[in-house]
């Protein structure tokens, strides 16, 4: 035995749970200027708005791929909540020059905006060799919209910036393709131009208390607008992306932990998101701008994706299974203690008329139910408010889950409001005033003619048009019922 039940529904709002994707990388394209240019994207899992974008760029003959493989931002990015786009340059170059690819970074930017609501006072642009280049001509140019930069073996000068620019800039000392003691000295022009201290603080080896680091730090401070220029220089290395801890630093991490600090509007960065585990509430029930703590399930030939859009979570089902679960929301690291009574809410809504199953369960396989009777609930185009209670009679979980299954219908699906809550165990006799008149309110259990028990519904007897409409939106369907508490037992026949 799993739990007792205790259905009712609300008028209100819409029918609750849901979605989240795996991180992933995938490529992209848009349209500037009439041209198709196309980019590798990599967002994080879940990833809420108003997170940084950093976008790096390959160097010359190299594509997307071959820099998101080297660079290899993808856990940092994780970790730290942010976007990383890599662009491919026309024809494997990029122009340092002109207008052509400071309207693809543009374009890049609100695209990332118009996609995952990037905070746009935090974009910083880095690059390799040609794409360090093309990093410096984006500061002289996009000053104004870029917070950062931190190119790697590939330098430029100084051309009327529209702002006083951090820089993180990475070379290897013995590059042969952009020689390191040239591109030091255009750096110092941007130190000059930027009125820096004429004074550096140098750290070597860097990190300090790595003994054997073939790295060294070369801090420029007291810039206008207080930024920082730093030159990152690795003793031995040629003409590549430094990735190897070992014996020098990951420069993805390097670049992240400085570019970080900077903002347009000079606003601190918010923490990312931390969902806690082992929880006895639901997290982000209320889709605040993202899906985070939930997860988007598809099975078999069932097919959905799911977004956050107005503060409400919306799934659209465009094949489905031959099981409800085949599409699931899911949110899980629930602790459920034994013995102890639930009462799970939630608003939902649907582009037609359709069934909604909740279930309450393991995480795990076999992912035994919780519930006595999975609940099942008729969503219609209004939105409205549906809950139910059970008590966990099964061992305590620390990871068991709410699963929204949706896999019965095709079409739309909103979420909204969804909780879980610790509550008394529902007190079995009341009373209250109908009509003048004191009348018994009771709690019955609800029992089909097969003896199977449904489920739980509080009526007020001697009042059979009431306790047939309490049963009906209580979920059950049209049918002949057994209703049973300590005293009493009578059967209720209810026609929908």
């Amino acid at each position: 035995m799993f739990g007792k039940i205790f259905s009712m529904a609300h008028c209100a709002l819409t029918v609750a749970a849901l979605a989240g994707f795996a991180s992933f990388s995938f490529a992209d394209n848009i349209n500037v200027n009439g041209t198709n240019r196309t980019m590798n994207v990599y967002a994080p899992r879940n990833i809420e708005k108003n997170r940084p974008l950093i976008i790096q760029m390959h160097g010359m003959n190299q594509d997307a791929p071959y820099q998101q493989n080297a660079a290899k931002w993808e856990p940092i990015a994780d970790t730290a909540r942010f976007v990383v786009v890599f662009p491919n340059g026309q024809n494997k170059a990029w122009d340092i020059s002109g207008d052509k690819d400071l309207n693809f970074i543009k374009a890049i930017i609100n695209e990332m905006y118009n996609k995952y609501g990037i905070d746009k006072n935090r974009v910083y642009v880095s690059g390799f060799s040609m794409g360090g280049m093309m990093s410096y001509h984006v500061a002289n140019k996009m000053g104004d919209q870029i917070a950062a930069i931190a190119p790697v073996s590939g330098g430029g000068g100084v051309n009327s910036p529209k702002r006083a620019m951090p820089i993180m800039h990475t070379h290897g000392t013995t590059d042969d393709v952009v020689n390191y003691n040239s591109t030091v000295n255009t750096l110092k022009g941007w130190v000059s131009a930027q009125k820096c201290s004429s004074s550096s603080k140098v750290t070597k080896p860097y990190p300090a208390h790595k003994s054997g680091s073939a790295a060294s730090l070369e801090v420029w401070s007291g810039c206008k607008d207080n930024v920082e220029v730093r030159l990152l220089t690795i003793a031995g290395k040629g003409h590549w992306y430094s990735m190897d801890e070992a014996v020098s630093v990951n420069t993805s991490v390097e670049i992240w932990n400085f570019v970080k600090n900077y903002s347009l509007d000079g606003s601190s960065l918010p923490p990312p998101i931390q969902v806690p585990t082992d929880r006895d509430s639901i997290f982000n029930g209320g889709f605040d701008s993202t899906d985070v703590a939930w997860t988007l399930q598809t099975h078999g030939s069932a097919a959905a994706t799911g977004d956050v859009k107005n503060g409400k979570y919306e799934l659209d089902i465009s094949a489905i299974g031959t099981e409800n679960y085949q599409v699931q929301v899911i949110q899980h690291d629930l602790h459920l203690e034994k013995g102890q009574w639930y009462e799970v809410s939630f608003e939902a809504s649907a582009g037609d008329s359709r069934t909604l199953e909740v279930n309450v369960e393991q995480h795990t396989d076999p992912w035994t139910s919780y519930l006595t009777e999975k609940q099942n609930f008729e969503i219609g185009k209004e939105s409205k408010t549906y809950s139910f209670q059970f008590q966990m009679t099964a061992s305590t979980d620390k990871d068991s889950r709410l699963s929204f299954n949706a896999g019965a219908s095709t079409g739309t699906l909103t979420l909204d409001n969804v909780t879980l809550k610790k509550i008394e165990e529902p007190s079995l006799k009341l009373t209250t005033t109908r009509f003048g008149a004191t009348v018994a309110e009771s709690t019955f259990e609800v029992y089909n003619l097969a003896g199977k028990r449904l489920g739980f519904v509080e009526i007020i007897e001697n009042d059979v048009q009431n306790m047939q409409k309490t049963v009906k939106n209580a979920g059950f369907g049209k049918g002949l019922y057994i209703l049973r508490n300590k005293t009493r037992s009578f059967m209720l026949p209810v026609d929908r």
